[in-house]
Formats: structure tokens, sequence, C-alpha cells
């Protein structure tokens, strides 16, 4: 009797070691499996950034940590100096701007040139503005010294991000079309002046 009892109990053992053994790998298997897809969905991000001028990122605290002390000490910098943790970041947006702005203005400084010619000081404000920028200043002849002071730059832009989804191109008897395509997000970024580039960087969750 006593030693069909530890035959049970060895049987119970093992069978409630398997079942944790199961519980474990099924546990890893499923972590292993979210994590893959968290890294492939980043790299087909980093390679949309270019035409999209987006690019959405989900990193561990470890990951965030790398990215600011190799990538953004600037912005190490600023959150150390405000006593920022990074175990309490839960999400970095960051947004480059480009403008470059080719518009030609002819300014008629005639009356300067009198002024240079009869030795009279004088100061002409100037204003130079587009949709995009206001630049003021003066330019003064003063004392037999001819020079430009900027004295106001204002810039303005408006950003939109908008996040949708479109379906997939593919290929039906070698024709390409979105009919009946696999649903994708993606993102359509609408500037007001130049361009704009955004990059999330979402903590992730456990």
């Amino acid at each position: 009797m006593l030693s069909l009892l530890t035959l049970n109990n060895l049987k119970t053992v093992l069978i409630m070691v398997g079942i944790g053994l199961a519980i474990y790998f099924y546990q890893d298997y499923s972590y292993q499996k979210k994590e893959n897809a968290r890294q492939t969905d980043n790299l087909i991000q980093i390679r949309k950034q270019d035409s999209l001028k987006y690019a959405k990122q989900v990193y561990t605290k470890k990951e965030i940590e790398e990215y600011l002390q190799y990538s953004r000490q600037d912005l190490q910098q600023f959150l150390e100096a405000n006593k920022i943790k990074i175990n309490r970041i839960e999400q970095i947006i960051t947004q480059t701007l480009k403008y470059t702005d080719t518009t030609k203005r002819t300014v008629d400084l005639s009356p300067v040139l009198e002024a240079i010619k009869s030795q009279r000081n004088i100061k002409i404000p100037v204003i130079d503005s587009t949709e995009c920028l206001i630049v003021k200043g003066f330019i003064i002849f003063k004392n037999d010294t001819l020079s430009l002071d900027i004295t106001d730059r204002q810039f303005k832009n408006a950003s939109d991000v908008i996040s949708y989804w479109e379906r997939r191109q593919w290929k039906f008897l070698g024709i390409k079309t979105r009919l009946f395509g696999k649903k994708q997000a993606t993102v359509i970024i609408k500037d007001s002046c130049g361009k704009t580039q955004t990059f999330v960087i979402d903590k992730r969750k456990k």
C-alpha cells in the first residue's frame, strides 16, 4: 500500500511538473512571438520613413536608454536637467522641420544711395514676408557706415498627421490592384510650410 501511494504521489508530481513546463514554454513562445512581431514592425516602419516622412517604433526600456545614449544625447541631457527618469517615459515624439524659401525679393535702395552721395544719415525699414516667414529690419547709413540690422524673424507652420488604413497593393493576372488587398496602417502628413518628418517612440507595454 505504501509503495502504491508513493507511486501515485510520483505520478502527481510528474504531472504537475509537466503542466508547469508546458505553461512555461507556452508563455515563452508567446513572448518570443510578440517580440519578433514588434521588431519586424519596427524595421518595416524604418524602411517606410523616407517615403511617409513618419515612423513609429515600440521600444523596451533598455532600447530607449540605448537610443538616448547613442542617438539623442541632447535629449538625454534635457531629461536629466528636468529630472525625468527613463522608466517614467511613455512616449517620445520628435518632429524635424526642413524649410527652404527661394522666393526672389527686390528692394529699391535708391534712397540709401542718395543719402550716401549726400553724406546724410538714413534709416529705412525693410520687411520681407511670405505665407510662412516674416523678416523685419532696417537698412542704416550712419557715420559713413552702411549696415543691415535684422530685428525680427517669425516663422509659422502647421502640421497635420493623419493615420489611416488602406488596402495593400497586389497583383491579379499581372495587374496591380488594391481590391480585396490586406488592410495595412499608413500615415500622411500635411504641412503648411516646409516638410516635417515625425519619429514616434512608444514604450512597450509589459
